[in-house]
């Protein structure tokens, strides 16, 4: 099978989206298909792949968006692909695997997550009449209602039910996978050698600790944990939370400080090798207010951890609330939170909670990820009467 994967960046270090797209076409590879990747910029992590560097104008943003959508169809489209596979923001797909959610719906929460109402009319004043935001909504639709595409990838049921929603696409149209997760890199077996090790690195003994990572602290809750941590200090102490991930960390800092909660905390910023950081750590928590299924929350579930997110995370929809974790309803709501990490002081609650974690991850690893994504490449295959690419391969 021929297939051709796009995204705006290929770098796999950074995780994410990113790097769970650089897992399946190394699955792909290993099956025998010929994976060619298309993107502004990228990381050779394989030699069996191709890889077709997408030029951009990169500034203003607005064009950079542009550029991107047109030269991709450009240069794909000189070459005979089997599958068009797209996670971002492109045309020309027979595929598409929206990682990034629907617009609307991001839109809407990330409003939410303004708790500034000066902040967040402005903000809304700007999108507006923003030329890239007009753009992007436009894009979003067309990938949605394109004729060309002929099965949506949601990576959650929460997306699925975003898709028809906010677009009115039939759900037979839909296939939800969820991302896989590499059990073995993410193994509770990694606390054994790396527990102890980042503990004395960070100077930390045997207290409780509390893993946060995130790119985005505004709109993934890092504020309401902080003020979940400032009512859980009332009655606890010997914890830390580590805060992992690039942001302005200064508003977060003050917010703590003002709640007594500074001490408890240690910003790391990015760090590189993440599983020892879940390794080290006692409890995930991802109060987000927009995630389309986030990864650091099956990687959590799959090194041993439990998991306390919401229901706009879409990989709410793998946890079973009050077995895996829990699932809050309102990202705002600090002191329920406050209360559902008090479980995890419970020994035996949190070693049944981690023994449930591992167990629902196994269920979504990166080999099952892959094998439902070629029974979908197939059936796209066999369904293409007429076209160029409709020969079916069979799986390697």
């Amino acid at each position: 099978m021929r297939i051709a994967l796009n995204i705006y960046k290929f770098l796999p270090s950074k995780g994410g989206g990113e790097g769970y797209l650089a897992e399946l076409a190394n699955r792909l590879t290993e099956r025998g298909h010929e994976v060619h990747i298309f993107a502004s910029e990228w990381e050779n992590n394989n030699n069996q792949m191709h890889f077709h560097t997408i030029p951009v104008i990169r500034y203003p943003k607005f064009l950079k968006e542009v550029s991107f959508v047109i030269n991709s169809w450009r240069k794909i489209f000189k070459q005979e692909f089997d599958i068009i596979q797209v996670v971002g923001r492109a045309l020309g797909m027979n595929v598409f695997n929206p990682h990034c959610g629907v617009e609307k719906a991001w839109l809407k929460q990330d409003f939410l997550s303004i708790r500034n109402p000066v902040y967040r009319f402005l903000k809304h004043i700007i999108r507006v009449f923003s030329l890239r935001q007009n753009f992007i909504l436009w894009l979003d639709r067309k990938q949605y209602t394109s004729k060309s595409v002929s099965r949506i990838i949601a990576i959650s049921d929460m997306i699925k039910d975003n898709i028809i929603k906010y677009h009115n696409i039939d759900p037979l149209k839909i296939n939800v996978i969820y991302n896989g997760v590499d059990i073995q890199r993410f193994n509770p077996s990694n606390k054994k050698e790396y527990r102890k090790v980042i503990r004395e690195k960070l100077s930390i003994g045997e207290e409780f600790i509390i893993l946060y990572i995130s790119n985005n602290f505004r709109l993934k809750g890092l504020s309401n944990l902080i003020k979940s941590l400032g009512e859980f200090r009332k009655s606890h102490r010997n914890f830390k939370a580590l805060i992992i991930g690039r942001g302005r960390e200064t508003a977060y800092r003050k917010l703590a400080k003002r709640l007594g909660c500074m001490e408890n905390l240690i910003f790391l910023g990015h760090v590189n090798e993440i599983e020892k950081y879940y390794a080290a750590s006692d409890l995930y928590v991802h109060p987000t207010f927009y995630d389309s299924c986030s990864l650091v929350v099956t990687e959590s579930l799959a090194s041993g951890l439990p998991v306390i997110t919401t229901v706009y995370d879409g990989a709410s929809g793998v946890i079973d609330d009050g077995v895996e974790g829990f699932v809050m309803k309102d990202p705002m709501d600090y002191e329920t939170l406050a209360e559902k990490i008090n479980f995890f002081f419970d020994d035996e609650f949190r070693k049944k909670a981690s023994l449930a974690a591992r167990e629902k991850a196994e269920k979504y690893s990166t080999e099952k990820n892959c094998e439902e994504m070629i029974e979908v490449y197939n059936e796209v295959i066999k369904n293409s009467i007429g076209n160029s690419t409709k020969k079916q391969y069979q799986t390697a």
